[in-house]
């Protein structure tokens, strides 16, 4: 249980580090610009990622195998070339995507269409993905010779729910967003680690424009900073009466739209759950600030830590880069988990440090311009959906 509950705080400190509010003006900044993005009608999205991993000090046969991983993905990348526009409301839209991935030897092309609305009684979602050549040599015969897999997330057919649920599941969505920036913009004032780490200068940049001068953030933290933040985040957060209730509503709210027939049963037994947790926080605290204690001698972070470029001008996000640098020595992590798990034995002590490093940069362009985006048609004759897929490999099996 206690390793469950430090899983979900470590992901919710990841999630506030993207976004990194507080009450700095610089970050203060970065939240603006981050929820202005969430408010736009129309953009293209340009992001090429890239991982670099390396393993040392394995037994032989594990550092053969860490050595072949790392020679495919280091000369691998991953690009997106996304284009989405929406009306006001984001009831109604089209967007498409073209995801490359890219290796030695290899490059996989794969065009995604999504064309929604929203509106009306039988609101609908399209999703159409033309098939690789390599995706299409794996299928059944009957339609290795078609072009595009088409989904329908909203079909009554294929989600289990009637149009009423699924209306009310949109109209969730919709209120749970506006909430979700109520609650961030005024959470943003209390949240305040006391350290700085984010910084500002001016660079020029190429832009819907022509080439300006613009304003860049960049977020920098090394491994001590970062279990820093995750103390921080945790135990503010945990002791935030708003930030508490927002959870809580935000489950019961999910539990609530749940189709299961005990669901009445399993918003009772979270309610309890939660009400045992607020009554013994103050334990739950305790021991999760002596498990950061001891997460002090563990490497969580490389040389090259956190580093997140924002680039904001008229109070968007025209650009971002940024590098994650994760290593772990198992044996550091062996030693953490012990003092977690009276149970485990240090008889056998892994060896090895394994190390990777994502970059990642996105140009973001066209915001609220006009964006023509053609949805191709699709038949029986030229594409398939899930159902049909699964038809096929019955009769085939």
């Amino acid at each position: 249980m206690k390793r469950k509950k430090i899983v979900i705080w470590f992901a919710l400190a990841m999630m506030l580090l993207l976004v990194l509010t507080g009450c700095s003006s610089n970050e203060q900044e970065i939240l603006n610009a981050a929820l202005n993005m969430q408010t736009i009608n129309s953009s293209h999205i340009q992001t090429t990622m890239n991982l670099h991993v390396s393993g040392q000090g394995f037994d032989p046969q594990v550092q053969q195998q860490i050595d072949s991983v790392a020679a495919l993905l280091n000369n691998a990348s991953l690009n997106f070339d996304v284009e989405s526009t929406y009306n006001d409301q984001k009831t109604v839209g089209k967007s498409k995507a073209i995801v490359d991935v890219v290796t030695p030897g290899m490059k996989i092309n794969i065009p995604v269409w999504v064309d929604s609305d929203l509106t009306g009684d039988t609101p609908s979602l399209k999703e159409i993905i033309k098939l690789p050549l390599v995706a299409k040599s794996s299928l059944p015969q009957q339609a290795a010779n078609k072009d595009y897999l088409v989904m329908n997330p909203l079909d009554t057919k294929d989600s289990g729910l009637d149009n009423e649920s699924l209306k009310q599941l949109l109209e969730f969505s919709k209120t749970f967003q506006e909430k979700e920036i109520d609650f961030l913009k005024s959470y943003a004032s209390r949240f305040n680690p006391n350290f700085s780490t984010v910084a500002n200068s001016t660079e020029s940049i190429s832009t819907d424009d022509g080439y300006k001068l613009v304003r860049c953030y960049e977020i920098r933290l090394n491994d001590q900073q970062f279990k820093d933040l995750i103390r921080y985040t945790v135990n503010n957060f945990s002791q935030d009466k708003e930030a508490m209730d927002f959870v809580k509503n935000l489950v019961d709210s999910t539990l609530q739209m749940s189709q299961a027939s005990d669901k009445e049963k399993s918003i009772q037994a979270f309610d309890k759950a939660f009400e045992q947790f607020d009554a013994s926080k103050t334990v739950f605290l305790a021991s999760f600030n002596a498990q950061m204690d001891k997460l002090k001698n563990v490497t969580l972070l490389g040389d090259k830590g956190i580093d997140l470029k924002y680039y904001i001008d008229n109070g968007y996000v025209v650009k971002e880069s940024g590098t994650i640098d994760l290593k772990i020595d198992l044996n550091q992590l062996s030693q953490f988990m012990s003092t977690i798990d009276k149970k485990s034995s240090a008889a056998d002590t892994p060896k090895g440090s394994l190390e990777m490093i994502l970059n990642y940069n996105s140009d973001i362009s066209g915001i609220n311009s006009p964006i023509e985006i053609q949805i191709p048609e699709v038949n029986a004759a030229n594409s398939f959906n899930m159902t049909d897929l699964l038809k096929m490999e019955q009769k085939s099996n």
